[in-house]
């Protein structure tokens, strides 16, 4: 049986609840010592549960500011054919503009791939992606396999008599 002394000793030294109290207190048959034990020990490993997490929860913030950094830094580069720069956004810049308004984007990137400018991609660390060449080869691809689908050819040649006397017929029975 728990006495109101020993939840009231308990809650004085661990500023628990008197719930919290008595939970401690019947798990070990009133026993002070081994329920203050007890509660100090769950409430440290709860302590640690909630540390790591905001723990997890940094890292996760951290690795994102970390990529929003990274795509001021990186730009898209949009030259002409003499090298003249047109436009230079960063990456962050362009994918707002992409999202939000790709109905106009697009068709635009489009237009100006086929208008000869280069589109690249410029890393902080100086490399170069450059998308015009990526683009140009994926359509050098597309082609070279459209043109190697054979073509259907005709069961029956057709004469030149055939090709002379050639009219559409229509019978009606």
């Amino acid at each position: 049986m728990i006495t109101l002394e020993q939840v009231d000793q308990m809650r004085k030294r661990t500023n628990c609840s008197y719930e919290e109290a008595k939970f401690f207190l019947e798990k070990h048959n009133g026993n002070v010592l081994e329920a203050i034990v007890d509660f100090e020990r769950t409430k440290n490993s709860t302590k640690n549960v909630s540390s790591s997490s905001s723990r997890h929860g940094n890292d996760f913030w951290q690795s994102v500011a970390g990529l929003i950094r990274k795509g001021f830094e990186t730009r898209v580069i949009i030259e002409d054919r003499n090298n003249n720069a047109f436009v230079s956004m960063p990456v962050n810049i362009m994918l707002l503009f992409m999202i939000f308004a790709s109905y106009i984007v697009i068709p635009a990137l489009l237009i100006l791939l086929l208008l000869g400018y280069k589109l690249t991609i410029r890393k902080s660390a100086g490399e170069v992606v450059n998308i015009s060449s990526l683009v140009q080869e994926a359509a050098g691809k597309m082609t070279k396999e459209v043109s190697n689908v054979p073509q259907k050819k005709d069961e029956t040649p057709v004469t030149s008599e055939e090709m002379q006397n050639s009219y559409n017929e229509i019978t009606i029975e």
